[in-house]
């Protein structure tokens, strides 16, 4: 109904602003007593990224869902700038744009709610007595600090404090992070030491290497025998491009002298970059897939990760790959954003702040050393992720669901 008046009022006009205004009160009508008197489905699950899209930890556990062919409604809340890219959903999940009304209504009537993010304190979403929420946080083994004394966000922190307080499970996959997370945002919330879900895949338990390796190489047309080299640098609250600075030309130099074959460089920025434009004398070397869907399928098909401060290096380093640290703006960054919580030293990833030493260190990488460091690294930190974490995760969820 709402649609065929709005074809027929002309765009633009004066009538149009108070059809709008109407629509939201009605909307916010309904939605008051939905809240309210609506029954919760106990088979209903709505899965939420801040990405907005089908990603991450939510995405791992609506497969396995899937997968064991549970009898789940399972909605997905997708931004409204990925609604043209809906080839890459399920047929089984149901599409809702966030903050629809149709979304609102997954929200008030789902049993779980499943959250990788701070996305449901953003956008002021309050949990009904009976529901359960998930939270399935997208960091991992991270560098950097978490804790709200550390963010200069305090809206964001705020907003952490608040969902904390309605979380009823936290995912985790080391002992390193369940400290994290009981010193900053759930002190006391019930802990799920299953692993990450995301990264079951990146134990290669069922041939997603190959799987994903000739779907991505298909997509950007990329042969078989090149290989893929990825840099995904980390978002800054002080942006600048001079902290972007990273050579692709002297990196493509170093990668084929030191590892041989022909290379390829695959560039994902930060969600908040995504508007990010690739300098023209870099193009013929780099492919830009900040867009691309989901950042654990790239992790499958790319033979050596550089990141900065970025997380995913941790999830990476379950591949044994080889992982680097470019980071030009360290000292800064250390000091005046984040700060970390161990010495990047520390890591089994060879540290460059330039683009020559990032050169040298390239060249005289010692592949037997790294191995040997990345199996030190997490036994340091206590990670227990095993490759089968989504099943884990799903079993609860049935528990829950009873």
């Amino acid at each position: 109904m709402f649609d065929k008046i709005k074809i027929a009022i002309k765009e633009g006009t004066l009538l149009t602003k108070v059809w709008h205004k109407i629509k939201s009160r009605i909307a916010k009508f309904l939605l008051f007593f939905i809240k309210r008197f609506a029954k919760i489905n106990n088979n209903q699950i709505l899965f939420l990224t801040f990405q907005g899209s089908y990603t991450c930890n939510p995405r791992a556990i609506a497969d396995e869902i899937i997968k064991e062919k549970l009898p789940y409604k399972l909605y997905w809340a997708v931004r409204k700038e990925n609604l043209e890219n809906l080839e890459q959903y399920p047929k089984e999940l149901i599409i809702v744009k966030r903050g629809s009304f149709k979304f609102h209504m997954a929200v008030a009537t789902s049993k779980i709610l499943i959250d990788n993010s701070t996305g449901f304190a953003f956008m002021n979403l309050k949990k009904r007595k009976g529901q359960i929420v998930l939270q399935t946080w997208h960091g991992s083994l991270g560098f950097k600090r978490l804790d709200p004394d550390s963010v200069r966000d305090k809206e964001w922190v705020k907003k952490a404090q608040s969902i904390a307080d309605v979380t009823d499970y936290v995912l985790t996959n080391s002992t390193f992070e369940e400290d994290v997370f009981r010193g900053s945002y759930w002190p006391n919330t019930p802990l799920l030491k299953y692993g990450h879900t995301r990264n079951d895949m990146l134990f290669n338990k069922h041939g997603e290497f190959k799987k994903y390796n000739d779907k991505i190489r298909k997509l950007y047309g990329i042969d078989k025998d090149t290989k893929i080299a990825l840099y995904a640098p980390t978002f800054r609250e002080d942006y600048s491009f001079e902290s972007y600075d990273l050579d692709y030309n002297k990196l493509k130099e170093a990668l084929e002298k030191r590892f041989g074959g022909k290379w390829i460089i695959m560039v994902r920025f930060h969600f908040r970059l995504r508007k990010f434009e690739m300098p023209k004398k870099y193009l013929k070397n780099v492919i830009n897939v900040t867009n691309y869907g989901d950042m654990q399928e790239l992790l499958c098909v790319c033979d050596l990760g550089i990141t900065d401060y970025s997380s995913w290096l941790c999830d990476f380093v379950l591949t044994k790959k080889p992982g680097f640290l470019y980071a030009s703006d360290i000292d800064k960054y250390a000091n005046d954003e984040r700060g970390f919580y161990y010495q990047l030293s520390s890591t089994p990833f060879p540290l460059a702040k330039s683009n020559n030493e990032l050169y040298n260190k390239l060249l005289n990488f010692d592949e037997k050393k790294y191995k040997k460091d990345v199996n030190a690294f997490l036994k340091r930190l206590g990670c227990y992720e095993k490759g089968d974490a989504s099943k884990k995760v799903v079993e609860k969820i049935k528990e829950l669901t009873k």
